[in-house]
């Protein structure tokens, strides 16, 4: 009988391992397993589908913005701005209701939001016991907002201008200018927010027409901060018509960013707040306030992806320009 030159060469081994395992220089080859063929073809499937998403107007717009958001870091600028949001305007907004209601021994800012937000039982007496009167806080209100205001809440403006700056491609403010415009926002936000607070606090209760206008005005001064806020932070002339589509969206997404907040802070007032106490009522506010952050940040970019649709290449170009020679100077 005639040897198998297979069996020869590779003792040991079946006919045609050698062959299928073997290159013409002797380079041994792993061969490749049966799965891997068909997860090429899927992920080729996905990244056509996800070329054809793109191309989609609405759905491209989704989709860049989700990725301009993670380009800019936006997690990490959201648990930024979040965390000095709890340490300064929470404090501020609770001094500035004190001063309002001209630090009054029978009104809190508990009671306040255990009336916003229709909390009743347990979770109400907490909530109402968590935050102290205007009056017994009229003594460290002056101290409160100086330190709230130039430690912390300048730095919340000072992020979102970074915030801005990366989505749009611009160079960030420096100096004073830098600080100027931050503080002029944060203003605007602090009154932006007082302002919705108390429509909303008046159209609680009363005829539906007077909460219809109340929700009209409410939505005007949103679309009014959106728009506002990159010229402010920037310091750059945009063309106001290249900013609205982009605050229009910021607006609606706003309204319902606000009702999931709301939704879900009047869970967790209940949940960590029997759990935990008032230390619980503090952590149901930073995970709302991480929320509002978060959706903060995606305004940036949701804007920026707008505002280079609609303007176009030659004036993004031009305004990259122009914004990095008033930063240099």
């Amino acid at each position: 009988m005639t040897p198998d030159p297979a069996r020869q060469a590779h003792p040991g081994t079946e006919p045609g391992q050698g062959d299928a395992a073997s290159e013409p220089g002797g380079t041994r080859t792993r061969r490749l397993p049966a799965w891997i063929p068909s997860a090429q073809q899927h992920k080729q499937g996905l990244r056509h589908y996800q070329d054809k998403l793109e191309q989609h107007r609405q759905a491209g717009f989704v989709l860049q913005s989700l990725r301009r958001f993670h380009k800019i870091d936006g997690k990490h600028l959201a648990l930024v701005i979040s965390l000095n949001l709890f340490v300064a305007v929470i404090p501020l907004l609770i001094i500035g209701y004190a001063f309002l209601e001209g630090f009054n021994p029978h009104h809190s800012v508990g009671a306040q939001a255990v009336e916003n937000l229709h909390l009743t039982g347990s979770t109400a007496h907490l909530v109402r016991d968590t935050f102290a009167t205007a009056q017994s806080g009229k003594s460290v209100a002056l101290s409160i907002s100086l330190i709230s205001l130039l430690i912390t809440g300048l730095d919340v403006s000072a992020t979102a201008q970074v915030a801005f700056a990366r989505a749009f491609g611009m160079t960030p403010l420096r100096g004073a200018q830098k600080y100027l415009r931050g503080g002029a926002w944060l203003v605007l936000l602090l009154t932006d927010t007082g302002a919705s607070v108390t429509l909303r606090t008046l159209a609680a209760g009363r005829p539906l027409w007077f909460a219809l206008i109340a929700a009209g005005v409410l939505l005007v001064l949103e679309f009014g901060f959106f728009l506002v806020s990159p010229r402010l932070l920037l310091d750059l002339p945009f063309a106001w018509r290249d900013l609205v589509p982009g605050a229009v969206v910021c607006t609606v997404a706003g309204a319902v960013v606000h009702a999931v907040a709301v939704f879900f802070l009047r869970k967790w007032f209940g949940e960590y707040g029997n759990a935990y106490g008032g230390f619980g009522v503090g952590l149901a506010l930073i995970a709302a306030l991480g929320i509002a952050a978060s959706f903060w940040v995606w305004i940036a970019a949701v804007m920026g992806v707008y505002w280079e649709r609609k303007a176009g290449p030659a004036a993004v170009a031009s305004m990259e320009e122009l914004s990095a020679d008033i930063s240099a100077s």
